[in-house]
């Protein structure tokens, strides 16, 4: 017997077997999905939500052959909590994530990438953002965590972030050189977080008529200009949010060539391009900041889902209320893989088919909370009436005592119209924050970890370690 015909039954058992494999994971058809998320973007910026026609050209065309939804909250006004609550599908009351530089995520959640590596999938990250970093655990399931950062700022030398550009051409090669199907990717876009400074940007002039605010000598953004995005001379309002939408722009082109360059390189995957939070713009009397509210400015976030091919498309708009927690079920449904018990979200599928019941989705920030049921949301602080934090240290001076606020979502203008209430917030909603806020998983012991001296100081440098 030759060796060929002596190997032939082993040869078919191994076919068989991978036949029977393939089948248990849902077969070479299963889609490649990609996540993308991008920092400190406001849904009003982007033409598809109202803003300028030339904004967001390529981020709202994901929505072509799917679904824009119009009223997307993130978990939370800052990046880690979100970020976290967007692979869990849980709270951050419920994950433990905070913006506490010592936080991290504890192995007992599981993530969206853990999930699908256990169906089979490879699963890749590339992140910007240096408070998304393995100190936190994020990177569960993730094969491969590509976190290289390459450029300083110019006002914190000791912040590293990568640029979009930068962040695209690792994908692209990662893609092309290690990826095989079917693959999960999660891309995180530093752009547009400031300072605002795109390649190529004019720094532009202030004008004596323009409206001019003063250069603070802190990161709150109460009142001023944040001492990091300060620009030299520059004091004008309007320069500042022009410089912002150049970001966008920039951001933007990147996004239209990662999708137009993955489509070329084959397997067209099913994508999902979201916010960590949105920025302030005078809110509150805030500017170019976040975290230090859960106001509409905030926690109001663009949502787009383009489904795999095969799908069924969706409705072009969907004005249900929908939260960060929904994208991992999303994409699990997309995938054809049970979603765990754990995951609190909903699959967009369901919610813009109408299979969903009537639900109340939660904002969480350090010192305030929001609910919105239906079209209506309510805010107030999480511990009412209170002037020291949970752990019984005083608030900081940035931190501004706000109003509870009840807000209507008009879904045909696309802008929320506020109302301030007194003492008597609306009894639906503050139920349901309260049982929110009394019944969610609160921090326990281990959640918090000793960082590395140089890492610690960076961070605290840049106000995320603020909370001891």
């Amino acid at each position: 017997m030759s060796r060929a015909t002596s190997i032939a039954p082993f040869a078919a058992l191994a076919l068989v077997s991978s036949l029977l494999l393939a089948l248990a994971c849902g077969g070479d058809d299963r889609p490649n999905l990609l996540l993308i998320t991008v920092d400190t973007l406001r849904a009003d910026a982007l033409a598809c939500y109202g803003g300028k026609a030339d904004v967001g050209v390529h981020i709202c065309s994901i929505a072509e052959g799917g679904s824009r939804f119009e009223w997307a909250f993130s978990t939370a006004p800052s990046t880690a909590p979100s970020v976290a609550s967007i692979l869990t599908s849980r709270y951050p009351l419920e994950h433990g994530v905070t913006q506490n530089a010592r936080s991290f995520l504890p192995g007992e959640h599981e993530t969206l990438a853990e999930v699908l590596h256990e169906a089979g999938y490879q699963t890749a990250a590339f992140v910007s953002n240096p408070v998304i970093d393995h100190s936190k655990r994020l990177g569960q399931g993730f094969d491969h965590w590509d976190q290289v950062m390459n450029q300083h700022e110019l006002n914190r030398p000791g912040y590293v972030e990568r640029h979009a550009i930068d962040t695209t051409n690792a994908v692209l090669t990662w893609l092309r050189r290690q990826a095989s199907a079917p693959w999960f990717v999660w891309v995180h876009f530093q752009d547009p977080h400031g300072p605002y400074a795109a390649r190529g940007a004019p720094t532009g002039r202030n004008r004596l008529d323009a409206i001019t605010l003063p250069i603070l000598g802190n990161n709150s953004g109460r009142g001023g200009i944040p001492a990091y995005q300060a620009m030299p001379n520059v004091t004008s309002l309007a320069i500042y949010k022009h410089r912002y939408l150049s970001e966008i722009r920039l951001v933007d082109r990147q996004v239209g060539r990662l999708l137009r360059e993955i489509d070329e390189i084959g397997g067209r995957p099913g994508v999902l391009l979201t916010a960590d939070h949105g920025e302030a713009f005078g809110e509150d009397g805030y500017y170019f900041a976040h975290g230090h509210s859960v106001g509409f400015d905030l926690i109001r976030v663009p949502l787009l889902w383009r489904p795999p091919p095969g799908a069924e498309p969706g409705p072009p708009v969907v004005r249900t209320s929908v939260s960060g927690i929904d994208v991992a079920p999303t994409f699990l449904q997309a995938a054809r893989v049970r979603t765990p018990e754990t995951f609190g979200g909903r699959a967009l599928q369901a919610i813009h088919t109408g299979e969903s019941t009537p639900r109340s989705i939660f904002a969480e920030g350090s010192r305030r909370a929001a609910v919105i049921q239906g079209r209506r949301y309510f805010s107030r602080e999480r511990v009412t009436g209170a002037k020291l934090r949970e752990d019984g240290k005083p608030w900081g001076d940035e931190n501004a005592d706000l109003p509870s606020r009840t807000a209507l979502l008009d879904s045909e203008a696309g802008l929320p119209q506020y109302t301030v209430v007194g003492a008597d917030p609306p009894q639906e909603l503050e139920a349901a924050l309260r049982d929110h806020l009394s019944g969610a998983i609160r921090q326990a012991g281990g959640r918090h970890t000793e960082l590395p001296r140089q890492l610690a100081e960076r961070l605290r440098e840049l106000g995320y370690a603020t909370q001891e």
